[in-house]
């Protein structure tokens, strides 16, 4: 089933329902005006469908800060399933005239007020923590990368000819010194980090052709330029 049907589909259920509300309304009120006690009883019906339709009614619809995830549906039903008899409890109390209508509506309203909360907290709550999750791993995105690349660049310095002494002990160092970056928030810091990868990358090669006995001439500018940006981005904290 496409999202398009889905949603659909879910839209011609909860209307569905809602006529079957209001066609029972209809017949058993015969017509009649309803007394403060009937009404509230109708009115706590539709309350509870919406309730019980809650769920699938947020699943039909885009929110942006759910970011795609499944949000706590135990916490969602859970309250649901706490909800609803609550609900008819009162109902039952205030049709037997053991709480007044003025009652009866402070409770349900304090009912719908704790259910409100566990709708925050099942959906809302929820995404907040995997949003700052992603953000958090979005952080870490280049460094992961670039925290590979040195390692493997520490490998292949330490395959140098004799001749590269200088130069193996500079990356050596530099790669000791990417070990201890950590990630911050901003374009800054990312910028840098792109620019580290590009040159691992870079010296990586240069390593490589270099213990075949080829020399590259800008292997030693690239090494200083590794080490400059490395030491610019290492100060960067939040």
């Amino acid at each position: 089933m496409t999202k398009n049907s889905s949603f659909f589909f879910k839209t011609l259920l909860f209307v569905t329902g809602i006529f079957i509300i209001a066609l029972a309304y209809n017949l058993i009120q015969g017509g009649h005006e309803p007394y403060a006690g009937d009404a509230f009883m109708w009115a706590s019906i539709v309350v509870m469908y919406l309730v019980l339709f809650c769920p699938f009614l947020f699943s039909a619809i885009t929110v942006k800060n759910f970011s795609g995830k499944i949000p706590s549906l135990t916490a969602v039903w859970t309250g649901i399933f706490l909800y609803i008899p609550l609900s008819i409890v009162v109902i039952f109390l205030l049709k037997n005239f053991i709480l007044s209508i003025n009652a009866a509506l402070i409770v349900q309203a304090v009912l719908l007020f704790l259910y409100a909360l566990n709708i925050y907290f099942g959906y809302f709550a929820s995404s907040h923590a995997v949003q700052v999750a992603e953000d958090e791993a979005e952080k870490k995105m280049y460094l992961t990368e670039i925290k590979s690349k040195a390692a493997s660049l520490a490998l292949k310095a330490g395959a140098l000819p004799p001749e590269y002494e200088q130069i193996r002990k500079e990356l050596k160092q530099t790669a000791e010194d990417i070990r201890y970056i950590s990630p911050v928030d901003g374009g800054k810091g990312m910028e840098l980090e792109l620019q580290i990868v590009s040159s691992l990358d870079l010296l990586i090669q240069y390593c490589g052709a270099a213990s075949q006995g080829s020399r590259h001439i800008y292997f030693e500018e690239e090494t200083k330029k590794l080490r400059t940006i490395v030491k610019e981005r290492k100060i960067l904290r939040n």
